[in-house]
């Protein structure tokens, strides 16, 4: 079975990450999307991240009733700081046995892949699959600068023909935080929200 590592930070998640993964399954692309919320993920040094028991309950109501997702609390559990990809996935193999791991990106981590903790081994083990995002033109001359011609092979072949999910995580934060309304997002993860009260301190 093919299952895909979904990561993110998902503060909060939407429904840009719920209709990705519906539509990955529906086209074939894989059998099952793992949603694996980063426990203290190195790349958001730059401001506070929402308690990782909010972020996977919010993430329970997203999926919930949905058929081929999980999540997973694997990070959390794991007890890494900060938690690398590739550690991660090394951990899921072992829950997973059998099974092959993909490793779900969107355009703007693959423009960065090369930055990333170990990227070369996380390139070279695991199947890659890129979802586009808007703005993030990703080219084999831009890649030169940091991989071989064959990596740019399988990074180029990886892009997957999608079309483009606009709403963002910073979008509906900033919009709660300015007190304005948000169109399509989930009912009951706006109730859980206000009911936590997440987001209003922060500035946009």
């Amino acid at each position: 079975m093919r299952i895909a590592f979904f990561g993110g930070t998902f503060d909060p998640p939407h429904r840009g990450h719920l209709e990705l993964a519906r539509q990955l399954l529906e086209r074939g692309v894989t059998d099952r999307l793992l949603f694996v919320p980063a426990y203290d993920p190195p790349h958001k040094p730059d401001r506070e991240i929402s308690p990782f028991a909010d972020r996977l309950a919010m993430l329970k109501l997203l999926i919930a009733g949905e058929s081929g997702m999980m999540i997973s609390d694997i990070e959390q559990r794991a007890g890494i700081r900060p938690s690398y990809t590739v550690e991660i996935m090394r951990l899921l193999e072992a829950e997973f046995p059998g099974d092959r791991l993909q490793l779900l990106i969107g355009g703007d981590s693959l423009a960065a892949l090369h930055t990333w903790h170990e990227a070369g081994k996380l390139l070279a083990r695991y199947e890659i699959l890129c979802c586009p995002r808007r703005g993030y033109e990703i080219s084999r001359r831009t890649l030169s600068r940091y991989w071989t011609a064959k990596e740019i092979d399988i990074l180029l072949q990886s892009i997957l023909q999608m079309p483009f999910f606009d709403l963002s995580s910073t979008m509906i934060r900033n919009a709660i935080t300015a007190g304005n309304m948000i169109e399509n997002m989930d009912e009951k993860l706006l109730k859980y929200i206000k009911t936590k009260g997440l987001y209003l301190k922060e500035t946009a």
